[in-house]
């Protein structure tokens, strides 16, 4: 599971999360913004990486990997 790392504040809203598995619930491809693994995403999750990339902005999602990755070099920088 992968998380969106907008933000690492601890006032914001619980992440939004994303699978690599389709299921029910998780109808909408969006690629993860570091390495373009296939990740899905909810109906909101979805209209959020929409406006994101609307308004310009990198890509909000990341993998599991990449996400533990940038978490490593955060922790280590």
């Amino acid at each position: 599971m992968t998380t969106l790392r907008s933000h690492i504040d601890q006032n914001q809203q619980a992440p939004i999360t994303a699978t690599s598995i389709m299921t029910d619930d998780k109808q909408h491809e969006v690629r993860c913004g570091m390495c373009a693994r296939e990740l899905y995403v909810d109906e909101d999750a979805y209209r959020y990486y929409s406006e994101a990339l609307t308004s310009g902005l990198d890509n909000p999602f990341r993998c599991e990997v990449c996400s533990e990755e940038y978490d490593d070099l955060a922790y280590e920088g």
